[in-house]
């Protein structure tokens, strides 16, 4: 039986009572206790929190998408200048981003940062690209999900890896204006347009990313189509660049 433990950090930078409870949770349930994925007893050599069952079966690896083969065979104008994942979404990744997603287990955000912040900076061209961004931006959940969730899981990664590349994350500078079924259980094409009109920047927040680089950020790439609506939006803003970078990915045109 895999064991939970649930640790819920505040939204934004940890204030003390934040950073109390943090250190108090760790002290009696450390994260390097149990593996992330399996739940199994692990000591604090294992790297990223897991055992190494479960890491010798992660498909890792620095994962692009080659957009100009997906823009041209699916008929859309190319919004990204570039999309990385750190591994192929499968059974083992799955449980990881569900940990986080589904089962509330925050703490799980800080180590798939760590992941992501480990596989950027190992490629010189992503790592040129992505440093000399002006914001991480989160793909944002519709507000009531987030409420009822207690949680945006594309936030909590997107702030330990901003403090881990030193770029600002902006929050609430791109919306979901309502909530949409969930993209899962549609088609490739269905998915596409469940999302259209979806995303927005706010009018007060256009001028932050008007003229900027970005890193927009979210546990999956899958069709591509949260994240071409989403770079829709902050294109319509005045975003000069617009760089993806996923937990993992799953997308048809993802190569090595």
């Amino acid at each position: 039986m895999r064991k939970q433990f649930y640790y819920y950090e505040s939204p934004g930078e940890i204030g003390k009572t934040g950073r109390f409870v943090e250190n108090f949770l760790q002290l009696f349930f450390p994260m390097s206790t149990y593996c992330l994925c399996c739940g199994k007893v692990i000591d604090d050599s294992q790297i990223y929190c897991l055992c190494n069952h479960c890491s010798q079966r992660i498909r890792w690896g620095r994962i692009y998408i080659d957009l100009d083969k997906e823009s041209l065979e699916l008929g859309r104008k190319k919004l990204l200048n570039s999309a990385i994942a750190c591994m192929r979404y499968g059974t083992y990744e799955r449980r990881l981003i569900f940990d986080l997603k589904y089962d509330g287990s925050t703490y799980a955000a800080r180590v798939m940062a760590a992941i992501m912040s480990d596989r950027i900076m190992s490629d010189i061209e992503a790592a040129e690209s992505l440093m000399a961004a002006d914001y991480i931006i989160p793909v944002p959940v519709f507000k009531g999900k987030e409420r009822r969730r207690g949680f945006n899981q594309a936030a909590k990664m997107g702030h330990h890896l901003a403090k881990r590349l030193g770029i600002p994350q902006l929050d609430d500078c791109l919306i979901r204006k309502k909530e949409t079924v969930a993209q899962r259980s549609l088609s490739a094409e269905d998915r596409f347009f469940n999302l259209k009109a979806v995303f927005e920047v706010p009018e007060n927040m256009a001028r932050r990313v008007c003229g900027k680089s970005l890193v927009l950020i979210d546990d999956v790439y899958t069709t591509g189509a949260t994240a071409w609506h989403c770079s829709e939006a902050l294109r319509n803003a005045g975003a000069s660049e617009i760089h993806f970078v996923a937990f993992a990915t799953g997308n048809d045109f993802a190569y090595i």
